[in-house]
């Protein structure tokens, strides 16, 4: 591969000052407590002897994806890629599992001690994506920014919960968001099949709404399913995107887009 060039090396750094930039606010902004209805779910239905039955079940979603992303890999078309890369999908995936298992936990009777188990294995996704969106594009080769950035990332939530201020782990999730975006647009990718980004970036997008609407929607449906339930099943979707494009993709050549 070619070098770095000086323009894309200058796009680097703004994206590290954005960084730096959140950093800070996490630590000058005024604190931001849980919201005291944060645990009441729309959908308290039990079936099968399993209690929120829909907020439950539908990890079992995470749980798939996350072991087949584990499986996907070991396939040529991801050992190609450099090793921070690759290692910083592998750790989202392997997050994606225990997300499954901490989010399912929560949920079974939702509080602030169980939601310490939710967050902390969320913070193991949006990070080690973080890292493997700009692995790629800057040609990284070391852990080293995969280890401080999954770090910071516990670290937020741990701070939650010893201080009751969320806003250090609202900043980092949707700082890690931010700065994917930004190095969507502002670095090029020598891999193909990025397009498939797009309708993961959607899906997410579908969660995050749904997730604000979990009262409306399970009205609007009359009761058959919540928007927390279709929460969890689009970000699911989200990163079945992502393990379809790790799987499609290939060094670009001149023929590609």
């Amino acid at each position: 591969m070619a070098p770095l060039s000086g323009a894309i090396q200058r796009r680097a750094y703004v994206l590290a000052l954005v960084g730096v930039v959140l950093l800070v606010l996490a630590c000058v902004l005024p604190s931001f407590a849980q919201p005291p209805g944060y645990h009441d779910f729309a959908d308290k239905r039990a079936w099968l002897g399993i209690p929120n039955y829909g907020d439950v079940a539908s990890n079992a979603m995470f749980l798939l994806v996350g072991l087949v992303g584990l499986f996907a890999i070991r396939t040529p078309a991801v050992r190609a890629m450099e090793q921070a890369s690759r290692h910083a999908y592998g750790l989202m995936y392997l997050g994606l599992v225990f997300t499954a298992i901490g989010s399912a936990y929560y949920h079974w009777a939702p509080s602030d001690t169980r939601l310490v188990w939710d967050r902390l294995p969320m913070t193991v996704v949006f990070m080690p994506l973080l890292v493997a969106t700009c692995a790629e594009r800057l040609r990284w080769r070391s852990d080293v920014p995969l280890l401080a950035l999954t770090l910071l990332g516990v670290a937020s939530v741990v701070y939650w919960k010893l201080s009751d201020n969320l806003l250090p782990y609202l900043l980092a999730q949707g700082g890690a968001i931010l700065l994917i975006l930004l190095a969507l647009v502002l670095l090029p990718t020598p891999w193909t099949d990025r397009r498939l980004l797009y309708p993961a970036l959607a899906c997410y997008v579908v969660a995050f709404v749904c997730e604000k609407l979990d009262v409306q929607i399970f009205r609007l449906t009359t009761g058959i399913v919540s928007g927390h339930t279709i929460k969890h099943l689009a970000a699911a979707a989200t990163f079945y995107f992502i393990l379809s494009m790790l799987r499609q993709q290939h060094l670009k050549t001149e023929s590609d887009p």
